[in-house]
Protein backbone atom coordinates (compact mmCIF):
# COMPACT_ATOMS: atom_id res chain seq x y z
CA UNK A 1 0.00 0.00 0.00
CA UNK A 2 2.51 2.22 0.80
CA UNK A 3 4.08 1.62 -2.19
CA UNK A 4 1.28 2.70 -4.22
CA UNK A 5 0.60 5.60 -2.20
CA UNK A 6 3.92 7.01 -3.18
CA UNK A 7 3.21 6.04 -6.83
CA UNK A 8 0.15 8.19 -6.41
CA UNK A 9 1.97 11.30 -5.55
CA UNK A 10 4.77 11.42 -7.76
CA UNK A 11 1.79 11.46 -10.49
CA UNK A 12 0.36 14.00 -8.53
CA UNK A 13 3.49 16.20 -8.92
CA UNK A 14 3.95 15.45 -12.63
CA UNK A 15 0.25 16.71 -13.86
CA UNK A 16 0.75 19.89 -11.48
CA UNK A 17 4.32 20.37 -13.57
CA UNK A 18 2.40 19.70 -16.84
CA UNK A 19 -0.01 22.49 -15.88
CA UNK A 20 1.92 25.14 -15.01
CA UNK A 21 3.92 24.75 -18.13
CA UNK A 22 0.57 24.64 -20.28
CA UNK A 23 0.28 28.31 -18.17
CA UNK A 24 3.02 29.59 -19.05
CA UNK A 25 2.83 29.07 -23.00
CA UNK A 26 -0.48 30.66 -22.63
CA UNK A 27 0.87 33.94 -21.39
CA UNK A 28 3.71 33.99 -23.46
CA UNK A 29 1.54 34.19 -26.91
CA UNK A 30 -0.90 36.13 -25.33
CA UNK A 31 0.00 40.36 -26.45
CA UNK A 32 2.34 42.21 -23.59
CA UNK A 33 1.35 45.32 -22.19
CA UNK A 34 3.16 48.18 -23.02
CA UNK A 35 5.67 49.61 -20.70
CA UNK A 36 5.80 53.06 -19.65
CA UNK A 37 8.26 54.65 -22.17
CA UNK A 38 11.84 55.94 -20.26
CA UNK A 39 13.53 58.52 -21.98
CA UNK A 40 17.12 57.41 -22.91
CA UNK A 41 20.15 59.65 -23.83
CA UNK A 42 22.40 58.13 -25.88
CA UNK A 43 25.75 59.77 -27.63
CA UNK A 44 24.92 57.77 -31.03
CA UNK A 45 21.35 59.95 -31.75
CA UNK A 46 21.18 63.11 -30.30
CA UNK A 47 17.41 64.11 -30.72
CA UNK A 48 16.31 66.90 -33.44
CA UNK A 49 15.60 69.82 -32.64
CA UNK A 50 11.55 70.74 -33.67
CA UNK A 51 10.25 72.40 -36.35
CA UNK A 52 9.41 75.77 -35.66
CA UNK A 53 6.14 77.16 -35.51
CA UNK A 54 5.03 79.23 -38.70
CA UNK A 55 4.44 82.90 -37.93
CA UNK A 56 1.11 84.13 -38.38
CA UNK A 57 0.36 85.50 -41.46
CA UNK A 58 0.09 89.99 -41.58
CA UNK A 59 -3.33 90.80 -41.47
CA UNK A 60 -3.75 92.16 -44.84
CA UNK A 61 -3.96 96.03 -44.85
CA UNK A 62 -6.93 97.81 -45.68
CA UNK A 63 -7.18 99.34 -49.35
CA UNK A 64 -7.87 103.50 -49.12
CA UNK A 65 -10.90 103.00 -51.33
CA UNK A 66 -10.81 106.88 -52.33
CA UNK A 67 -8.08 109.32 -53.50
CA UNK A 68 -4.92 110.14 -51.68
CA UNK A 69 -5.65 114.11 -51.50
CA UNK A 70 -2.72 116.23 -51.47
CA UNK A 71 -2.53 119.77 -50.80
CA UNK A 72 0.75 121.94 -51.41
CA UNK A 73 1.63 125.40 -50.31
CA UNK A 74 1.63 126.92 -53.71
CA UNK A 75 0.15 125.77 -57.26
CA UNK A 76 4.14 125.17 -58.14
CA UNK A 77 4.35 122.44 -55.83
CA UNK A 78 2.31 120.93 -57.84
CA UNK A 79 3.47 120.66 -61.34
CA UNK A 80 5.03 117.78 -61.36
CA UNK A 81 1.48 115.82 -60.49
CA UNK A 82 -0.12 117.55 -62.95
CA UNK A 83 2.55 116.98 -65.89
CA UNK A 84 2.31 112.99 -64.97
CA UNK A 85 -1.58 113.52 -65.36
CA UNK A 86 -4.29 111.42 -63.74
CA UNK A 87 -4.28 108.57 -65.97
CA UNK A 88 -0.60 107.63 -64.99
CA UNK A 89 -1.68 107.50 -61.25
CA UNK A 90 -4.54 105.10 -62.32
CA UNK A 91 -2.58 102.71 -64.66
CA UNK A 92 -0.39 102.76 -61.11
CA UNK A 93 -3.74 101.72 -59.52
CA UNK A 94 -4.23 104.76 -57.48
CA UNK A 95 -6.92 107.90 -57.58
CA UNK A 96 -4.79 110.77 -56.81
CA UNK A 97 -6.39 114.58 -56.14
CA UNK A 98 -4.90 117.74 -55.75
CA UNK A 99 -4.99 121.50 -54.15
CA UNK A 100 -3.29 124.34 -53.49
CA UNK A 101 -3.28 126.58 -50.44
CA UNK A 102 -1.74 129.80 -49.78
CA UNK A 103 -0.96 129.61 -46.27
CA UNK A 104 -0.07 127.10 -43.13
CA UNK A 105 -3.07 127.61 -41.60
CA UNK A 106 -5.21 125.91 -44.52
CA UNK A 107 -2.12 123.29 -44.50
CA UNK A 108 -2.60 122.50 -40.89
CA UNK A 109 -6.58 122.50 -41.63
CA UNK A 110 -6.28 119.92 -44.31
CA UNK A 111 -4.16 117.79 -42.53
CA UNK A 112 -6.78 117.78 -39.52
CA UNK A 113 -9.44 117.07 -41.49
CA UNK A 114 -8.09 114.48 -43.11
CA UNK A 115 -8.23 113.10 -47.17
CA UNK A 116 -11.89 111.45 -46.13
CA UNK A 117 -13.51 114.69 -45.56
CA UNK A 118 -14.17 117.78 -48.33
CA UNK A 119 -11.48 120.09 -47.92
CA UNK A 120 -8.60 117.55 -46.16
CA UNK A 121 -5.93 115.69 -47.63
CA UNK A 122 -3.77 113.03 -46.56
CA UNK A 123 -0.37 114.65 -47.80
CA UNK A 124 1.11 117.80 -47.60
CA UNK A 125 3.63 119.42 -49.68
CA UNK A 126 5.76 122.35 -47.87
CA UNK A 127 9.16 123.71 -46.65
CA UNK A 128 10.29 122.14 -44.19
CA UNK A 129 10.97 125.35 -41.83
CA UNK A 130 7.05 125.60 -42.38
CA UNK A 131 6.48 122.16 -41.20
CA UNK A 132 8.74 122.48 -38.16
CA UNK A 133 7.29 125.61 -37.13
CA UNK A 134 3.70 123.99 -37.39
CA UNK A 135 4.58 121.18 -35.54
CA UNK A 136 3.24 121.50 -32.16
CA UNK A 137 -0.01 122.26 -33.42
CA UNK A 138 -0.16 119.57 -35.30
CA UNK A 139 1.41 116.92 -32.58
CA UNK A 140 -1.34 114.71 -32.20
CA UNK A 141 -1.37 113.76 -35.90
CA UNK A 142 2.24 112.87 -35.44
CA UNK A 143 3.11 114.02 -38.72
CA UNK A 144 6.31 112.82 -40.78
CA UNK A 145 8.26 113.56 -43.57
CA UNK A 146 8.26 110.91 -46.29
CA UNK A 147 9.75 112.20 -49.28
CA UNK A 148 11.59 114.91 -50.29
CA UNK A 149 10.32 117.23 -53.20
CA UNK A 150 13.10 119.58 -53.78
CA UNK A 151 14.55 122.52 -52.44
CA UNK A 152 14.17 126.61 -52.90
CA UNK A 153 16.52 127.91 -55.13
CA UNK A 154 16.73 131.97 -54.83
CA UNK A 155 13.13 132.38 -53.15
CA UNK A 156 14.41 133.71 -49.91
CA UNK A 157 16.65 136.33 -49.83
CA UNK A 158 19.09 137.87 -46.74
CA UNK A 159 19.41 142.14 -47.91
CA UNK A 160 21.69 144.78 -45.32
CA UNK A 161 22.56 147.86 -45.01
CA UNK A 162 25.65 146.83 -43.79
CA UNK A 163 27.87 144.68 -46.64
CA UNK A 164 30.22 143.19 -43.25
CA UNK A 165 26.64 142.66 -41.20
CA UNK A 166 27.38 138.85 -41.48
CA UNK A 167 31.35 138.86 -41.79
CA UNK A 168 31.79 141.16 -39.18
CA UNK A 169 28.16 141.01 -36.72
CA UNK A 170 28.09 142.76 -33.37
CA UNK A 171 29.74 140.99 -30.39
CA UNK A 172 26.41 141.61 -28.42
CA UNK A 173 23.28 143.33 -28.21
CA UNK A 174 20.23 143.03 -29.81
CA UNK A 175 20.07 142.43 -33.94
CA UNK A 176 16.84 143.33 -35.77
CA UNK A 177 15.74 141.72 -38.61
CA UNK A 178 12.42 143.23 -40.59
CA UNK A 179 10.63 139.86 -41.79
CA UNK A 180 7.38 139.79 -43.35
CA UNK A 181 6.80 136.85 -41.21
CA UNK A 182 8.21 135.10 -37.74
CA UNK A 183 7.69 131.61 -39.43
CA UNK A 184 8.63 132.12 -42.89
CA UNK A 185 11.47 130.17 -44.74
CA UNK A 186 13.30 133.68 -45.87
CA UNK A 187 13.13 134.15 -41.80
CA UNK A 188 14.84 130.77 -41.06
CA UNK A 189 17.16 131.35 -43.84
CA UNK A 190 18.56 134.94 -42.18
CA UNK A 191 18.57 133.38 -38.10
CA UNK A 192 20.15 130.44 -39.65
CA UNK A 193 23.17 132.80 -41.67
CA UNK A 194 23.13 134.99 -38.07
CA UNK A 195 23.75 131.95 -36.18
CA UNK A 196 26.79 130.65 -38.50
CA UNK A 197 28.17 134.48 -37.84
CA UNK A 198 27.67 133.72 -34.25
CA UNK A 199 24.37 135.37 -33.29
CA UNK A 200 22.11 133.17 -32.17
CA UNK A 201 18.41 133.90 -32.82
CA UNK A 202 17.76 134.30 -29.24
CA UNK A 203 19.59 137.60 -29.81
CA UNK A 204 17.34 138.37 -33.20
CA UNK A 205 14.44 140.67 -32.49
CA UNK A 206 12.09 140.37 -36.30
CA UNK A 207 10.05 143.03 -36.61
CA UNK A 208 7.67 144.48 -39.43
CA UNK A 209 9.36 145.56 -42.31
CA UNK A 210 9.11 149.11 -42.55
CA UNK A 211 6.10 150.89 -44.90
CA UNK A 212 7.34 152.07 -48.16
CA UNK A 213 7.76 155.17 -47.74
CA UNK A 214 10.32 155.15 -45.29
CA UNK A 215 12.07 157.77 -43.74
CA UNK A 216 15.99 158.37 -43.74
CA UNK A 217 17.00 156.55 -40.55
CA UNK A 218 14.52 153.10 -41.15
CA UNK A 219 17.51 150.77 -41.56
CA UNK A 220 18.92 151.85 -38.60
CA UNK A 221 15.81 150.28 -36.75
CA UNK A 222 16.26 147.43 -39.12
CA UNK A 223 19.68 146.76 -40.51
CA UNK A 224 18.96 143.53 -42.27
CA UNK A 225 15.95 142.42 -43.69
CA UNK A 226 14.52 138.99 -44.75
CA UNK A 227 12.78 138.76 -48.37
CA UNK A 228 10.76 136.36 -50.18
CA UNK A 229 10.84 137.25 -53.81
CA UNK A 230 9.97 138.25 -56.07
CA UNK A 231 8.76 141.00 -54.02
CA UNK A 232 6.28 143.90 -54.75
CA UNK A 233 8.92 146.33 -53.75
CA UNK A 234 12.14 145.41 -53.13
CA UNK A 235 13.65 146.30 -49.67
CA UNK A 236 16.72 148.80 -49.66
CA UNK A 237 20.18 147.81 -48.97
CA UNK A 238 23.10 145.09 -50.26
CA UNK A 239 22.07 141.74 -51.14
CA UNK A 240 24.01 139.44 -48.99
CA UNK A 241 22.94 135.62 -49.60
CA UNK A 242 20.14 133.88 -51.02
CA UNK A 243 18.76 130.51 -51.04
CA UNK A 244 20.35 129.67 -54.41
CA UNK A 245 23.36 130.16 -52.21
CA UNK A 246 22.49 127.23 -49.77
CA UNK A 247 20.93 124.60 -52.24
CA UNK A 248 20.32 122.30 -49.46
CA UNK A 249 19.40 124.74 -46.38
CA UNK A 250 15.62 124.86 -47.55
CA UNK A 251 14.47 121.57 -48.60
CA UNK A 252 10.50 121.29 -49.73
CA UNK A 253 9.05 118.08 -48.05
CA UNK A 254 5.66 115.92 -48.16
CA UNK A 255 4.26 115.06 -44.83
CA UNK A 256 1.40 112.40 -44.16
CA UNK A 257 0.38 111.62 -40.51
CA UNK A 258 1.84 108.66 -38.74
CA UNK A 259 -1.90 106.65 -38.98
CA UNK A 260 -1.69 107.27 -42.87
CA UNK A 261 2.22 106.17 -43.11
CA UNK A 262 1.07 103.09 -41.27
CA UNK A 263 -1.83 101.77 -43.19
CA UNK A 264 -1.65 103.23 -46.42
CA UNK A 265 2.59 102.88 -47.09
CA UNK A 266 1.52 101.05 -50.45
CA UNK A 267 -0.29 103.69 -51.66
CA UNK A 268 2.50 106.69 -50.88
CA UNK A 269 4.76 104.69 -52.65
CA UNK A 270 2.70 104.54 -55.74
CA UNK A 271 1.92 108.12 -55.35
CA UNK A 272 6.29 108.68 -54.83
CA UNK A 273 7.22 106.66 -57.86
CA UNK A 274 4.84 108.36 -60.07
CA UNK A 275 5.44 111.61 -58.97
CA UNK A 276 9.33 110.98 -59.78
CA UNK A 277 8.17 110.39 -63.75
CA UNK A 278 6.37 113.49 -63.53
CA UNK A 279 9.76 114.97 -62.46
CA UNK A 280 11.29 113.91 -65.69
CA UNK A 281 8.77 115.09 -67.33
CA UNK A 282 8.32 118.69 -66.62
CA UNK A 283 12.13 119.03 -66.67
CA UNK A 284 11.91 117.95 -70.55
CA UNK A 285 9.65 120.67 -71.14
CA UNK A 286 8.96 123.26 -68.01
CA UNK A 287 6.67 125.93 -70.07
CA UNK A 288 3.94 123.26 -70.98
CA UNK A 289 4.21 122.08 -67.83
CA UNK A 290 3.12 125.71 -66.22
CA UNK A 291 0.28 125.78 -68.54
CA UNK A 292 -1.12 122.78 -67.58
CA UNK A 293 -0.96 123.72 -63.62
CA UNK A 294 -1.95 127.42 -64.87
CA UNK A 295 -5.39 125.76 -66.52
CA UNK A 296 -6.26 124.41 -63.12
CA UNK A 297 -9.29 125.76 -61.41
CA UNK A 298 -8.19 128.72 -59.43
CA UNK A 299 -4.63 128.66 -60.21
CA UNK A 300 -2.62 132.02 -60.65
CA UNK A 301 -1.34 132.93 -64.79
CA UNK A 302 0.79 130.75 -66.22
CA UNK A 303 4.10 133.74 -66.05
CA UNK A 304 3.66 133.38 -62.22
CA UNK A 305 3.62 129.61 -62.66
CA UNK A 306 6.74 129.37 -65.07
CA UNK A 307 8.57 132.38 -62.41
CA UNK A 308 8.06 130.22 -59.41
CA UNK A 309 8.86 126.78 -61.04
CA UNK A 310 12.54 128.77 -62.04
CA UNK A 311 12.80 129.04 -58.40
CA UNK A 312 12.27 124.99 -57.22
CA UNK A 313 14.56 122.24 -58.14
CA UNK A 314 12.96 119.19 -57.59
CA UNK A 315 14.77 115.89 -56.00
CA UNK A 316 15.66 112.83 -57.70
CA UNK A 317 15.86 109.50 -56.68
CA UNK A 318 19.22 109.45 -56.09
CA UNK A 319 19.04 112.90 -54.13
CA UNK A 320 16.19 111.38 -51.70
CA UNK A 321 18.26 108.73 -50.88
CA UNK A 322 20.84 111.42 -49.83
CA UNK A 323 18.58 113.67 -47.91
CA UNK A 324 17.37 110.56 -45.84
CA UNK A 325 21.01 109.50 -45.16
CA UNK A 326 20.65 106.39 -47.28
CA UNK A 327 23.68 107.23 -49.10
CA UNK A 328 26.18 109.48 -49.38
CA UNK A 329 27.97 111.56 -46.87
CA UNK A 330 26.09 114.95 -46.89
CA UNK A 331 25.73 116.91 -43.44
CA UNK A 332 22.52 118.41 -44.80
CA UNK A 333 20.24 115.25 -43.70
CA UNK A 334 16.70 115.95 -42.96
CA UNK A 335 17.22 114.29 -39.44
CA UNK A 336 20.43 116.98 -38.45
CA UNK A 337 18.32 119.59 -40.73
CA UNK A 338 14.84 119.15 -38.71
CA UNK A 339 17.16 119.19 -35.48
CA UNK A 340 18.80 122.97 -36.71
CA UNK A 341 14.97 124.08 -37.60
CA UNK A 342 13.67 123.33 -34.09
CA UNK A 343 17.22 124.57 -32.49
CA UNK A 344 16.62 127.93 -34.18
CA UNK A 345 12.77 128.27 -34.10
CA UNK A 346 12.82 127.46 -30.06
CA UNK A 347 15.70 129.98 -29.61
CA UNK A 348 13.54 132.56 -31.43
CA UNK A 349 10.29 131.74 -29.47
CA UNK A 350 8.21 130.32 -32.04
CA UNK A 351 8.53 126.67 -30.88
CA UNK A 352 8.04 126.23 -26.67
CA UNK A 353 9.00 122.84 -26.47
CA UNK A 354 12.24 120.59 -26.41
CA UNK A 355 13.01 118.43 -29.88
CA UNK A 356 11.26 115.25 -30.50
CA UNK A 357 13.96 112.78 -29.49
CA UNK A 358 13.66 111.03 -32.86
CA UNK A 359 13.22 113.59 -35.75
CA UNK A 360 9.64 112.60 -37.59
CA UNK A 361 11.22 110.84 -40.53
CA UNK A 362 9.47 107.91 -42.43
CA UNK A 363 12.54 106.43 -44.85
CA UNK A 364 10.61 103.26 -45.54
CA UNK A 365 8.97 104.59 -48.82
CA UNK A 366 12.55 105.89 -50.46
CA UNK A 367 13.96 102.83 -49.27
CA UNK A 368 11.45 100.58 -51.10
CA UNK A 369 11.81 102.92 -54.45
CA UNK A 370 15.31 102.62 -54.14
CA UNK A 371 15.36 98.29 -54.05
CA UNK A 372 13.26 99.04 -56.73
CA UNK A 373 15.43 100.59 -59.18
CA UNK A 374 19.46 100.72 -57.37
CA UNK A 375 20.46 102.55 -60.99
CA UNK A 376 18.21 105.65 -60.30
CA UNK A 377 19.70 106.04 -56.94
CA UNK A 378 23.60 105.42 -57.99
CA UNK A 379 23.04 108.25 -60.83
CA UNK A 380 25.78 110.59 -60.82
CA UNK A 381 24.87 113.81 -58.77
CA UNK A 382 23.47 117.15 -61.23
CA UNK A 383 26.21 119.73 -61.81
CA UNK A 384 25.03 123.08 -59.86
CA UNK A 385 26.77 126.41 -60.85
CA UNK A 386 27.29 129.04 -58.51
CA UNK A 387 24.33 131.79 -58.20
CA UNK A 388 24.69 134.90 -60.05
CA UNK A 389 23.96 137.70 -58.17
CA UNK A 390 25.33 140.89 -59.55
CA UNK A 391 28.19 142.32 -57.72
CA UNK A 392 28.10 141.18 -54.10
CA UNK A 393 30.90 141.78 -51.05
CA UNK A 394 34.03 139.65 -51.22
CA UNK A 395 33.50 137.84 -48.02
CA UNK A 396 29.41 137.01 -47.24
CA UNK A 397 30.21 135.68 -43.94
CA UNK A 398 32.79 134.50 -41.21
CA UNK A 399 32.18 131.54 -39.18
CA UNK A 400 34.26 131.14 -36.04
CA UNK A 401 36.56 128.91 -35.63
CA UNK A 402 35.27 126.25 -32.20
CA UNK A 403 38.18 126.27 -29.62
CA UNK A 404 39.37 124.04 -26.84
CA UNK A 405 39.50 124.45 -23.13
CA UNK A 406 43.23 125.69 -24.51
CA UNK A 407 42.41 128.12 -26.02
CA UNK A 408 43.49 126.95 -28.90
CA UNK A 409 41.51 125.66 -32.15
CA UNK A 410 39.78 122.69 -31.54
CA UNK A 411 41.09 120.50 -34.72
CA UNK A 412 38.16 118.09 -34.79
CA UNK A 413 35.42 120.37 -34.07
CA UNK A 414 36.87 122.85 -36.59
CA UNK A 415 37.14 119.80 -39.33
CA UNK A 416 33.29 118.87 -38.87
CA UNK A 417 32.44 122.90 -38.83
CA UNK A 418 33.82 123.40 -42.20
CA UNK A 419 32.11 120.10 -43.54
CA UNK A 420 29.04 121.78 -42.38
CA UNK A 421 29.37 125.13 -43.99
CA UNK A 422 31.00 123.83 -46.93
CA UNK A 423 27.66 121.29 -47.09
CA UNK A 424 25.23 124.54 -46.76
CA UNK A 425 27.38 126.48 -49.44
CA UNK A 426 28.27 123.74 -51.69
CA UNK A 427 28.20 126.20 -54.34
CA UNK A 428 30.86 128.72 -53.20
CA UNK A 429 34.54 128.65 -52.43
CA UNK A 430 35.47 128.88 -48.82
CA UNK A 431 38.62 130.17 -46.98
CA UNK A 432 39.90 128.55 -43.85
CA UNK A 433 42.39 130.22 -41.75
CA UNK A 434 44.22 129.74 -38.45
CA UNK A 435 45.78 132.51 -36.91
CA UNK A 436 49.95 131.70 -37.89
CA UNK A 437 48.82 128.18 -38.58
CA UNK A 438 48.54 127.48 -42.05
CA UNK A 439 49.46 124.02 -41.45
CA UNK A 440 46.83 123.54 -38.91
CA UNK A 441 44.30 125.12 -41.28
CA UNK A 442 45.46 122.79 -43.83
CA UNK A 443 44.78 119.76 -42.00
CA UNK A 444 41.65 120.80 -40.60
CA UNK A 445 40.16 121.27 -44.33
CA UNK A 446 41.96 118.19 -45.85
CA UNK A 447 39.92 116.15 -42.90
CA UNK A 448 36.87 118.27 -43.67
CA UNK A 449 37.45 116.88 -47.42
CA UNK A 450 38.03 113.29 -46.49
CA UNK A 451 35.35 113.05 -44.34
CA UNK A 452 32.81 114.87 -46.17
CA UNK A 453 33.73 113.99 -49.74
CA UNK A 454 33.78 117.93 -50.72
CA UNK A 455 34.66 118.71 -54.30
CA UNK A 456 37.89 119.65 -55.10
CA UNK A 457 38.76 123.00 -55.29
CA UNK A 458 36.08 124.30 -52.53
CA UNK A 459 39.00 125.10 -49.99
CA UNK A 460 41.31 127.29 -49.83
CA UNK A 461 44.05 127.79 -47.00
CA UNK A 462 45.71 130.75 -45.27
CA UNK A 463 47.22 131.89 -42.14
CA UNK A 464 45.48 135.16 -41.41
CA UNK A 465 41.99 135.18 -39.96
CA UNK A 466 39.48 138.54 -39.61
CA UNK A 467 40.61 140.14 -37.22
CA UNK A 468 40.44 139.15 -33.21
CA UNK A 469 39.47 135.37 -33.95
CA UNK A 470 42.14 132.87 -33.69
CA UNK A 471 40.28 131.00 -36.64
CA UNK A 472 37.88 131.11 -39.25
CA UNK A 473 35.94 129.43 -42.48
CA UNK A 474 34.92 132.85 -44.78
CA UNK A 475 32.35 132.43 -47.40
CA UNK A 476 33.13 133.91 -50.48
CA UNK A 477 31.07 135.57 -53.23
CA UNK A 478 32.78 134.01 -56.33
CA UNK A 479 35.55 131.51 -56.99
Amino acid sequence: MQRYTGLLLLGMVGALVALMWIQREGDAAAPAAPAPATPVATPAAAPKPAAPAPAPAAPARPQLGRPLRTVALGWELLAPSVVAGEASYKAAGLEAGFAAASSMDEIESALARGGGEAGGADLAIVPLSSYVASYERLRALSPEVVFVIGWSRGREALLASDAQALARPPATGEVKLAAASATAPETFLALYLLELAGVPASRVAVVEPPPQALPANAQARAPLSAVHRPTPQRPAGKLLVTSADTPRLLPIVAVAPHGMIATHAAELEVWARVWLAGVGKLAGDVPAGGRLVAGMTGAPPVLGIIEALGQVEFASLRENAAAAGLSGRSVLTIDELFRATWRIWRDAGVLTTPAPEAAPLHTGIVAQLVRGDPSAAAEPPRARPAADEGKRPAVLLAVRAPLGKDGAVDAEAFAARIGLVAGVFERLPLRVTVRDDTRAAQRAADAARDRFGLRPGQLAVTGRPPASLPGAIEVLSAM
